[in-house]
């Protein structure tokens, strides 16, 4: 048999974590089984979903290197599908078309609740006379399409692939809705229809989706054909475990932290780790590894929370395993307007072990190239005798009485010397002339950038700070 799983986002939305993660599971579970990855976008919410959600989904996920095999598939482009399914039923008497208004089910449930009892539908349109439904119809009254749940059907059971074995009694379902009278069907529907016609054979999904489950049983059972087999895995929670991810915690868009430099491998390899144990202690695993190693038997049945920490720690991680020319390649990508972007390849040496993603190499690398803006706080921070302009003046006179071009071993052996004269720890030197060159505590190595900058430059750079003492 052939594996086919399928992805189903609603474009009510950008692409975010919690998509990217769905759509992960069924990938991999393909992939891992040379089966067929399918993408279908449910966007029969009318008011809710836009093109440019959808588009913004499809661009994510081909960032992401979730590439599927079929689709996308648009359910607003097979309405008629829906609707010869939906009359199907109807034929059979396994649907019917009811005609309570808005009032009445609501009145419905009003008295329900004040019994006690299971607010669902009670049925009353569901043995209408023939003529009547006729006469009804040819007047215009308005209608849904009910599902009629068989009355002596008992307990839904099914063997989820995550959770094991799960069952609900089917008389508290009641009979659902499936389909209006403008022809958009809704969502238990709709999901069972394209299954079938897509011969989807496992549903990996959210455990907020368990409750539709029985729900979507028994409409295959009503279409005479075997459910797939079914697995939820738990939810993201948010930072604090306060509840599922949401962006009451931050932004949780792909498309923020693609711009914040992160990489799509490492959120993929963190995204598997926060909902599957890999075999032994690797935490950093490309596609291709996680493809192989992936069972769904290792999925874990608890919720993992968001830990941006960590997510930070893998990004670096691929950062740092890239070879300078891949580095060089990525940041240019990422910053295809940067003035200096042909300038990037000999600054990638210096500051690869020091970021984490993309976005830092700016703010870490920009005094190379515009002058830095300098505050006298920063220098005292660092010295905070009187005599700071004094050490500052000594340090520009060692810095020019050096043989050109400078040597490293010189430059520093000159540095320390004049750290023991003047009583300076060398820390406090080399970081007034870290400042002075770069106007921050922290750059790529000292030495090095002012290399980069030349010699003129740096002397220059440390003038103009004495301007400020």
């Amino acid at each position: 048999m052939e594996i086919r799983t399928r992805m189903a986002p609603s474009p009510t939305g950008k692409l975010h974590l919690g998509t990217a993660y769905a759509a992960l599971w069924p990938y991999l579970f393909a992939k891992k089984n040379q089966g067929t990855f399918i993408l279908r976008i449910e966007d029969t919410d009318t008011e809710r979903s836009t093109k440019e959600f959808a588009e913004n989904i499809i661009d994510g996920l081909v960032w992401l290197g979730l590439k599927w095999d079929g689709g996308p598939f648009y359910q607003m482009e097979r309405l008629s599908l829906y609707k010869e399914k939906a009359e199907e039923l109807i034929k059979e008497n396994k649907a019917y078309y009811c005609f309570c208004s808005m009032r009445e089910l609501e009145e419905e449930r009003k008295k329900q609740a004040a019994a006690d009892q299971s607010q669902i539908y009670s049925g009353k349109c569901r043995n209408l006379p023939k003529e009547e439904i006729e006469q009804k119809l040819s007047s215009g009254v308005d209608f849904v399409i009910r599902f009629k749940l068989p009355v002596e059907r008992g307990k839904v059971k099914f063997s989820d692939l995550i959770h094991g074995e799960i069952e609900f009694d089917s008389q508290l379902l009641g009979d659902m809705v499936i389909m209006r009278k403008n022809g958009i069907p809704l969502y238990n529907f709709v999901v069972v229809v394209d299954d079938l016609d897509m011969k989807i054979t496992h549903v990996l999904r959210g455990d907020d989706h368990i409750s539709n489950t029985p729900r979507q049983i028994l409409l295959f059972e009503a279409f005479n054909t075997p459910p797939p087999q079914y697995g939820h895995y738990p939810m993201i929670l948010n930072q604090d475990r306060s509840g599922k991810l949401s962006k009451r915690t931050g932004s949780t868009a792909l498309s923020d932290y693609r711009a914040d430099g992160f990489l799509p491998e490492a959120i993929i390899n963190y995204l598997a780790l926060l909902g599957w144990t890999p075999p032994g202690d690797r935490e950093i695993l490309s596609k291709e590894e996680l493809i192989q190693l992936f069972e769904i038997k290792n999925m874990n049945v608890g919720a993992a929370a968001w830990n941006q920490q960590k997510l930070d720690w893998i990004n670096g991680q691929y950062i740092r395993s890239m070879s300078d020319e891949e580095l060089t390649q990525r940041l240019q990508e990422f910053l295809p307007d940067h003035p200096i972007r042909e300038k990037i390849a000999e600054v990638v040496p210096l500051i690869k072990d020091r970021i984490k993603k993309l976005s830092d190499f700016v703010p870490l690398t920009n005094f190379l190239f515009t002058e830095p803006e300098y505050e006298k706080s920063v220098f005292q921070g660092i010295y905070k005798k009187e005599n700071l302009r004094q050490i500052m003046e000594k340090i520009v006179e060692v810095m020019e009485k050096l043989p050109r071009p400078w040597q490293k071993e010189v430059f520093e052996e000159a540095f320390r010397k004049f750290a023991e004269e003047e009583g300076l720890s060398v820390t406090e030197t080399f970081q007034l002339l870290r400042v002075g060159i770069s106007g921050q505590t922290v750059s790529p190595p000292l030495f090095e950038s002012m290399q980069i900058l030349g010699d003129q430059e740096s002397v220059a750079r440390l003038q103009k700070a004495l301007s400020i003492l």
